[in-house]
């Protein structure tokens, strides 16, 4: 049997993946990240992420021989800052994408015009996690971490480089370092006018995704119990090897990946500013342009209800084993379409809002709260609140969407994708199999190797529908007029979102 290996290191947990070249999960692994975030600063033990990358591959290679590993591939989380000195070793612990010490550095950069120039070329709003954010932090306030920093790559390369020491970036991350989408390259200006010129030689070349960029060295055998020689390939970041594994790969084709973040996305033929200054956009490993709007609380915004407003079902489930998922959306069903008029913005990560503007003060709230509102009410609307920020991030793009192909752990929930058709209006389709970001690379692994003749190949081989869920009139109509209040309440929120953060700081700062 060949099989492919598919390791894909998100925001909280690492996962190796072995696939046949079908697409079946063959053998799953999975660890903790170990990720401090204090509410502005997130971080991430480099060295600690990559041993626990080499046990999950340690684990499944106990399930599969490792002679029949063909090739590998990674994905990762875009974005951060993640470096090593010129002995290969971390400057420092990792700075993830979800960090909010930069803040200011990007309020001075809207307010001067460069995030307005920046995104003309990039085509990436920036935020403060962003690599050139951080990049500007860490030169004014660590400007030694920067003097000893060799190599400037992203979370899947350092775990490629201790599986292969080598040093290169694809091209979908690269469109975040700043790229040009224009040329498909590094943007020199922008890091130029953001005054860090001086790091341009430690950038790392870049690769198409689905490229071999090296082999498993002997020192990786022995940490991980690969075979040596294995080939690697460059890899991806998260949101693009999500994409092609749960099977979008074509310009015109539509995918939300509902994870930690809510990314939705539309593959393109040409580059797009529109919205202007808000989401990304990444390279396509066979040509196009993956445009994605984000609301960086996805499951996110689930995981804090489950931890504030469900109690009673995490006690239950905790008695009685049942899911704690299940069980909360039985509470809902008390609730109707709509959660009797109330409103909630999905805007709890402390980077605020990336789409579909730009806001890293925004923050969450509900809106309408009365006496007639129970449990129930606010944590439907909790829910009702993410699916009605993936519809304002795909009515942004102003182009029509009629299928979108749902990836990521939210996927799971039968409930919440039939609520994200009503409320976008388009047919959502569940991709076989779970681990669509690991699946996309194995799938570039699998080019790389020469088993597919191409990515859109590999996708028709290794990807096929599970469930599909079609919007319902009447409940699509309902959700246009809460949907209308929402909008309403996003934009209007944004000059006391300002007024909010000198109070935070000050409530932070003081005991009375």
């Amino acid at each position: 049997m060949s099989y492919l290996l598919g390791i894909d290191s998100g925001t909280s947990v690492v996962k190796s993946v072995v696939f046949d070249l079908d697409g079946k999960e063959v053998a799953i692994a999975r660890r903790d990240m170990p990720v401090t975030n204090d509410g502005i600063h997130s971080e991430c033990d480099m060295r600690a992420a990559w041993a626990l990358t080499a046990e999950t591959i340690r684990e499944v290679l106990t399930q599969v021989d490792a002679d029949q590993i063909d090739a590998i591939g990674l994905c990762g989380t875009a974005c951060g800052f993640w470096a090593i000195d010129a002995d290969g070793q971390p400057v420092r612990p990792a700075i993830l994408w979800n960090d909010g010490r930069a803040v200011k550095t990007l309020e001075t950069w809207q307010a001067d015009g460069f995030h307005a120039r920046s995104f003309a070329i990039g085509g990436n709003a920036l935020f403060p996690g962003y690599p050139l954010v951080l990049l500007h932090w860490l030169h004014e306030h660590e400007p030694d971490t920067l003097a000893r920093t060799r190599w400037l790559f992203f979370h899947k390369d350092w775990l490629r480089w201790n599986l292969t020491g080598d040093i290169h970036t694809d091209e979908a991350d690269a469109a975040y370092f700043p790229g040009d989408i224009h040329t498909r390259a590094y943007s020199l200006p922008l890091l130029d006018e953001a005054g860090l010129s001086h790091l341009a030689d430690c950038l790392p070349p870049i690769a198409p995704s689905h490229a071999i960029t090296g082999t498993v060295t002997a020192e990786a055998s022995r940490q991980t119990g690969l075979r040596a020689g294995t080939p690697v390939v460059a890899g991806a970041v998260d949101v693009v090897a999500s994409l092609v594994g749960g099977g979008a790969c074509r310009p015109g084709q539509a995918c939300s990946v509902l994870g930690t973040s809510l990314l939705n996305t539309l593959i393109l033929e040409a580059p797009s500013l529109v919205p202007t200054e808000t989401g990304v956009q990444a390279w396509m490993p066979d040509g196009g342009w993956a445009r994605s709007l984000i609301n960086t609380s996805g499951t996110l915004s689930i995981d804090w209800m489950v931890s504030t407003l469900a109690g009673e079902e995490r006690r239950i489930a905790a008695e009685t084993g049942q899911n704690v998922y299940s069980l909360i959306e039985a509470t809902v069903s008390a609730s109707p379409l709509g959660a009797r008029g109330l409103v909630f913005l999905p805007y709890l990560n402390t980077t605020g809002i990336n789409s579909p503007f730009v806001d890293p003060n925004a923050r969450g709230q509900f809106f309408g709260l009365s006496l007639e509102h129970t449990r129930a009410d606010l944590i439907r609307a909790v829910y009702e609140g993410v699916a009605l920020a993936m519809t304002d991030c795909y009515r942004a793009m102003e182009q029509p969407v009629e299928e979108i192909i749902l990836v990521g752990g939210g996927a799971r929930s039968a409930f919440w994708a039939q609520m994200f058709a009503d409320a976008t209006g388009a047919r959502i389709t569940i991709p076989s199999g779970s681990e669509y970001g690991a699946r996309g690379a194995a799938l570039l692994a699998g080019v790389g190797a020469g088993r597919f003749a191409s990515v859109e190949q590999a996708v028709g081989r290794m990807v096929r529908p599970s469930a599909t869920y079609e919007p319902n009139a009447a409940h699509h109509e309902a959700y246009q007029v809460l949907y209308g209040l929402y909008s309403e309440l996003s934009r209007s929120a944004r000059p006391n979102w300002a007024r909010w953060r000198p109070v935070y700081e000050y409530f932070k700062g003081v005991s009375v």
